[in-house]
């Protein structure tokens, strides 16, 4: 009977143990990984991202692959460029070879669209079409579109060729709605898609990027999202490609020509990278809180790759002066 008692308090105490350790873990769990809807990582203020950054990179080896560049210094740049945020990483080498402000929100304007595709590219069958309503048209007339009109049948590869080369509002919120139905479902995947990849200074409200106080992402988020989405080589494709002919249906059943130019200057030949460095494509923002934006994906003469970030340049001019000053700095 003693026996039996014995047997039956060390069982007790063992289970208590266990139910001690599993609060304790779930505790624990709960500091690092603290989700308040918003965010990824436990509560933090735009300046302690580089921390969260680095204590995930060392909890979360799934997470973060082991080539991944993180920005472990946040001092000023003695050089400072004419802009926001600027940042530009080796990403073959794993390599951060510049950062100004690389943690501070600020409006993405445009380049919202990367996450747009990033998130719709993986959901839908890029041949299946589109019926744009009036719904999907719903935006500021002065903003930039891709030209659809309500009743127009395209297919959902056209849609990816019109938001990213022509940057068309219309096209976003026609992948969106498709997608999802709504606004706020989309991006509300669009903001699991950034936790889920360590963007932890994100938040999205739309799918198209005009502005929005509750929309705003870092330079190094940006670079993250970039990185994922070149794992596509659709969406390289993309960028890398200086015209493309959309040909669809339009709403009284005539046959649509439509033929998009790449946006950005490097493409059209107006700027030339330094250094030896190839563009391979990239994607712009514009507005007037946002400025002028740009991530960028370039090769050097060895064949590795770069990821460039500037957020917030005057004007386009200083965008493009900044982007060659942070080719010309991976070269020092």
């Amino acid at each position: 009977m003693k026996a039996g008692r014995k047997k039956s308090g060390l069982a007790a105490i063992g289970k208590l143990l266990v139910v001690l350790l599993t609060i304790t873990a779930a505790a624990l769990v709960y500091l690092l990984f603290q989700e308040d809807g918003d965010t990824f990582l436990k509560a933090y203020q735009p300046e302690d991202q580089a921390a969260n950054i680095s204590r995930s990179f060392q909890i979360d080896s799934e997470l973060f692959a082991s080539d991944l560049c993180v920005v472990m210094d946040q001092t000023p740049p003695a050089d400072p460029l004419e802009t926001g945020a600027a940042l530009i990483c080796n990403f073959t080498d794993g390599e951060v070879i510049y950062n100004q402000s690389a943690f501070d929100r600020l409006y993405p304007a445009s380049i919202t669209k990367v996450m747009t595709y990033l998130v719709a590219a993986g959901r839908v069958d890029w041949d299946e079409t589109v019926t744009v309503t009036d719904t999907m048209l719903d935006l500021d007339p002065a903003s930039s579109v891709a030209g659809l009109k309500a009743g127009d049948i395209i297919a959902m590869k056209d849609l990816f060729y019109g938001l990213l080369m022509v940057s068309g509002n219309d096209a976003a919120q026609a992948i969106a709605l498709h997608v999802c139905g709504t606004e706020e479902e989309f991006a509300e995947l669009m903001n699991e898609t950034a936790r889920s990849l360590g963007a932890t200074g994100t938040h999205f409200v739309n799918a198209h990027g005009l502005t929005d106080e509750q929309h705003y992402t870092t330079a190094y988020d940006i670079y993250l999202i970039f990185r994922e989405a070149l794992k596509d080589s659709r969406f390289v494709e993309i960028l890398s490609t200086p015209l493309h002919t959309a040909y669809y249906t339009g709403a009284g059943g005539s046959q649509v020509e439509k033929t998009w130019s790449a946006g950005q200057l490097y493409a059209t030949g107006e700027v030339t990278a330094p250094g030896g460095f190839t563009v391979i494509g990239g994607k712009t923002g514009t507005t007037s809180a946002a400025k002028n934006c740009m991530v960028l994906y370039s090769k050097d003469g060895a064949g590795k790759e770069y990821i460039s970030v500037v957020l917030k340049a005057p004007g386009r001019e200083a965008l493009y002066e900044n982007l060659n000053a942070l080719f010309s700095k991976s070269t020092n």
